[in-house]
């Protein structure tokens, strides 16, 4: 046999011994994924959330020009606070794989990241979608960690990420609405009005650093616990049905800081059913009813003495 034909037999039966005893390599080291996110925040348009609590309905939150806005259940939409969609996008962002959790479709369901069972996000980037992928249970584990099972839609692997994910992202669409009610520094406020339908109404006034009514000083620690939390109010209880332009405020309150309006909430009473919006979040009206929010607002002047 000569050198050359010797030469070629030895390479056919160096790849075939290769082939035999190193089929793969190490193929769950190999295939691995270590980044399953990869979207470029600030080109983000849209994000379409299938939330597990609403059993196969979806919403999204979208880019409108400058602002971001969120689809609601009633086929309206409202704006979402940049925060709020900031927070969004940097929650997805941190959905990094620690370890592959399984890698067959029979184990989906045990996850919870089959089509029925998962939190389905999908973001886009204009036209392109850029993700798409499933949330399912968490797993707690000593010491004190959570972790969160998920899945990319056109992928049988399931991996482990860090945090209770399934908590974040199982959300209805009024959780990335606007809530500001109203929100301030209330060491500037120096009146505050109360109009009221009735002949209750009265003023407040700060006069050297004390809180003043008719002259008269009110109690600072009752105050100073009523303006702290006034100064950080929110409502979550939404109602998009409400038309105020027929109907005058039965209440009034207006705060001001150096002859400056501040913020101006008007509250309507509908039979047993309050209503109130601000002008720190002109588009949102809120049921005052519940958990005595009205009650915690529009106070009475006897409550400060």
């Amino acid at each position: 046999m000569s050198n050359k034909t010797l030469i070629i037999v030895l390479a056919i039966l160096a790849v075939i011994t290769v082939i035999i005893y190193f089929p793969s390599g190490n193929k769950t080291e190999r295939s691995f994924k270590t980044n399953l996110v990869d979207i470029d925040s600030s080109a983000v348009t849209e994000i379409i959330i299938s939330p597990k609590s609403m059993k196969g309905k979806s919403f999204k939150v979208f880019k409108d020009g400058n602002d971001w806005k969120v689809t609601l259940e009633n086929g309206k939409t409202a704006i979402v606070p940049k925060d709020k969609a900031k927070r969004l996008i940097d929650q997805i962002l941190t959905i990094k794989p620690k370890r592959l959790a399984g890698r067959s479709k029979a184990k989906w369901s045990e996850f919870e990241v089959d089509d029925s069972s998962a939190t389905r996000i999908v973001v886009k980037e204009g036209g392109s979608t850029t993700l798409d992928i499933m949330i399912g249970k968490f797993l707690f584990q000593q010491p004190r960690s959570v972790s969160t099972y998920v899945r990319l839609s056109d992928d049988n692997d399931v991996y482990l990420v860090d945090g209770f994910l399934s908590m974040s992202f199982n959300q209805k669409p009024n959780s990335y609405r606007d809530n500001i009610v109203i929100k301030g520094d209330r060491n500037i406020w120096d009146k505050l009005v109360f109009n009221y339908s009735a002949d209750s109404s009265f003023q407040m006034t700060k006069v050297d650093g004390k809180w003043m009514s008719n002259n008269t000083k009110l109690d600072s620690a009752k105050t100073a616990k009523y303006l702290s939390q006034l100064s950080r109010l929110t409502n979550s209880n939404y109602i998009d049905d409400f038309n105020p332009e027929s109907k005058s405020p039965d209440y009034e309150l207006i705060i001001s800081a150096h002859d400056s309006t501040i913020a101006t909430v008007n509250g309507y009473q509908v039979d047993s059913l309050f209503v109130v919006n601000s002008s720190m979040n002109k588009e949102s009206f809120f049921d005052a009813s519940k958990n005595k929010f009205m009650e915690k607002l529009f106070i009475g002047l006897n409550s400060l003495k």
